[in-house]
């Protein structure tokens, strides 16, 4: 209870005291300022948030949750309207001051912020009061800032007619805004101009070239579609869905016109074809009797010369034979005699018209051969039957052999059979006797290999079925994909993707791979004549980008041109990509102005951080000199209080008259008493009692009168002076207090 006595009314425990308190301090006072801050009672806070006055305090509550953030930001824009000392930070917070009138103040005031007044400018839609913000002010920032949220081109004339000698931007804008309103009627010229070809389409009767005509028409729409409004897309696109409608029908006659036409020319053709084929076979008949009968007579002469020159050839060829057997025989190269023997034998029997003599010359010769040509028959006969015997064993042990690759087995079981057959030209031996034998283990030889190509050959099919499916999906993807709504990446990366998958589907049958490589060729063809179009368009899309970044660098306004790079960038996409190295250079050419921009900013920063240092540098400077004096003063006062203790020492301890003393004494006690309490430092128990009734004392005036008075600290120091001048007193109350005084000393 005693605390709340000696402590203001605004540190009182009771809520309802501290709100009355709070009309007795002022809006920026400290005291109000720790109450919005900190006091643990919400009604309180709130009070005294709705009497505060220091903008700083109340930015701080206003980005608190709840009500108290909520009342806070309510105050601050009641405030906001007649406080200029702080716009720096009303701009930081500037979100909050969503007031018309507040907003419309703050732009035209000249003596507000810049920074507040660029975001209120910012903000201002007020077409006339813009315009007489731009018209009045002195500030060419301001002035261009407000220009350019002018949408009247001929304001902003007037504007750049009285103002742009002095104001370079507000030039600059002027030609920007006149050339975008140049580019808009050029925009809606090339509109108007479209929407008047579409609507000629197919009133001429020159429907191919119309249709190419409506593509072309079609795409440039599409470039330009955003510029249009709903009436302009409405009459495009009624005028070519009325040209489609007027083509369907026309292609419809010509087609039922083609088909009569063709009818008809086709009966004619086939009356002609009848009529000319009955003539010619006629006159060929006539032809092929006479050819016939011709032919007839050649040929017989000719077949009584052939059989004369046969005759005499076959003759000559089996004279030649017999020489050349008997020449065998005495080379004794056994195996092409006999094999000779055997072929003049029976060329003499395929020879039925030789003549008699020759006839039994040849026979009388033969007869005298045969005997020895017999035995090496014999021998070659037992010959041939062992190299048959060992295509067995080796057919057998293919047969057996599991290791062996499919394709070199085939090769070695046709490469048996191979000289098998050699085997049965040369000698037919034991022919028919181990052919199944050996047939048998070739064939179940050659069966892996067979397996394995039948494998292969399925393994083809499915290849051919998987590719086919390929061309499939790519001809879906041209068929099924919305050209005009298109997610290019997408579609990029799946056609990609089925490229791939094309390269990776396996062999097929030589046959099959002409008509399937067309038919997957062509699909890539349709889908490549769409991604060229899309690639054009993207192209000129970011090198208009590229036009506006280098325009950037003629703006003065840094941060400005960084903002509208930034925005630049933003509407950089790459739908579908051209050739790398032309890619690269669309994009240096992008970034080069941008980082020019940049590397701009950074050289302003760098000045104003300078500045900024240099000011920091002379605060330091200028606090550094107060702290200084500050100590010295500090030094000066501890020196003079030095004097004073020794002085003080000197005077107390003089011979004085005792009722001086006894004075002294009380006078230093009360002045002891009244430190002690200003600097809450205990009092000794003998002193107890009258340091109470001096409290009470002091509540009564305190309460009878409000006026403000010193810190404890510099009313105890005054009081310390008056202990320090007090004369004479004696030793033991000059001990005591001198104790009390040392620790009051040290307080202070």
């Amino acid at each position: 209870m005693l605390g709340n006595l000696f402590k203001p009314k605004w540190q009182h425990t009771d809520a309802k005291v501290r709100i009355q308190a709070l009309d007795s301090l002022a809006g920026d006072s400290v005291e109000m300022i720790k109450l919005a801050q900190t006091d643990p009672h919400s009604t309180v806070r709130m009070e005294a948030v709705v009497r505060l006055t220091h903008l700083p305090t109340l930015v701080q509550l206003g980005h608190a949750a709840g009500s108290i953030g909520e009342r806070a930001r309510q105050r601050l824009i009641g405030l906001a309207s007649s406080d200029h000392h702080h716009d720096h930070l009303l701009a930081d917070v500037f979100h909050w001051l969503q007031n018309p009138a507040l907003l419309r103040s703050i732009a035209r005031d000249p003596m507000r912020g810049i920074k507040l007044r660029h975001h209120a400018i910012g903000v201002l839609e007020d077409q006339e009061l813009l315009f007489t913000i731009a018209n009045n002010e002195t500030s060419r920032e301001i002035q261009f800032l407000a220009a350019s949220r002018i949408s009247d081109l001929d304001q902003l004339k007037t504007l750049e007619k009285t103002h742009g000698k002095n104001n370079k931007r507000l030039r600059q804008l002027l030609k920007e805004r006149m050339e975008q309103e140049q580019k808009q009627q050029q925009q809606q010229a090339h509109i108007e101009n479209l929407c008047s070809e579409a609507e000629t389409l197919g009133k001429n009767s020159s429907w191919e070239q119309d249709k190419t005509r409506a593509r072309v028409l079609q795409q440039s729409w599409n470039q330009i579609a955003k510029q249009a409004d709903t009436s302009q897309q409405q009459r495009f696109d009624s005028a070519l869905e009325e040209f489609r409608q007027r083509l369907a029908v026309y292609t419809a006659e010509q087609a039922e016109r083609n088909r009569l036409r063709a009818e008809q020319e086709a009966e004619q053709a086939r009356l002609q074809a009848e009529a000319q084929l009955l003539a010619e076979q006629a006159a060929q008949a006539e032809r092929e009797r006479l050819e016939q009968t011709q032919q007839q007579q050649a040929e017989e002469r000719r077949r009584i010369k052939q059989q004369q020159e046969q005759r005499e050839e076959a003759l000559k060829n089996l004279h030649n034979d017999l020489k050349k057997l008997e020449s065998l025989l005495e080379e004794e190269q056994y195996g092409e005699a006999i094999d000779l023997h055997n072929h003049f034998t029976q060329r003499i029997k395929e020879t039925p018209d030789l003549p008699g003599k020759d006839k039994a010359f040849f026979h009388r010769r033969i007869q005298m051969l045969a005997p020895y040509i017999h035995e090496l028959q014999d021998w070659r006969r037992w010959g041939t039957d062992q190299v048959r015997k060992q295509l067995i064993e080796t057919a057998e042990h293919l047969r057996t052999d599991d290791g062996l690759d499919p394709v070199e087995r085939a090769k070695q079981v046709q490469a048996l059979r191979d000289e098998w057959r050699k085997l049965a030209h040369m000698e037919p031996g034991q022919q028919r006797a181990l052919w199944k034998e050996f047939d048998a283990n070739a064939s179940a030889a050659y069966e892996p290999s067979k397996q394995h190509f039948n494998e292969q050959a399925q393994q083809r099919e499915a290849n051919l079925a998987a590719r086919n499916q390929l061309c499939a999906q790519l001809e879906t993807l041209e068929t099924a994909t919305d050209w005009e709504n298109v997610d290019w990446r997408t579609l990029q990366a799946e056609v990609n993707k089925l490229r791939k998958q094309w390269k990776t589907a396996g062999n097929i049958n030589h046959k099959d791979w002409k008509q399937v490589n067309q038919r997957f060729n062509a699909a890539m063809d349709m889908l490549e004549s769409h991604f060229k179009v899309e690639r054009e368009r993207n192209w000129q899309e970011r090198a208009q980008l590229v036009t506006e970044a280098q325009a950037l660098l003629e703006n003065a306004d840094t941060q400005q041109a960084i903002e509208q790079a930034k925005e630049l960038q933003s509407h950089w996409q790459i739908t579908l990509a051209s050739r790398p190295a032309d890619e690269q250079r669309l994009w240096k050419q992008f970034r080069e102005p941008i980082d020019a921009l940049f590397a701009r900013s950074r050289e302003e920063r760098q000045q104003k951080r300078a500045e900024y240092d240099s000011h920091q540098a002379e605060a330091a400077r200028l606090e550094a000199e107060k702290r200084q004096r500050e100590l010295e003063r500090q030094q000066q006062k501890q020196a003079e209080l030095a004097a004073l203790t020794e002085q003080s020492a000197a005077q107390k301890q003089a011979d004085t008259d005792p009722a001086i003393q006894a004075d002294n004494q009380a006078k230093g006690e009360q002045l002891c008493m009244q430190m002690e309490i200003l600097l809450e430092l205990d009092t000794p128990t003998e002193f107890q009692k009258a340091r109470m009734q001096y409290q009470l004392a002091k509540l009564s005036e305190a309460m009878l009168s409000r006026k403000e008075t010193a810190s404890p600290a510099s009313q105890a120091l005054d009081l310390l002076k008056q202990w320090y001048a007090l004369g004479g007193m004696p030793a033991d109350a000059f001990a005591s207090q001198t104790a009390r005084i040392e620790t009051i000393r040290q307080v202070l």
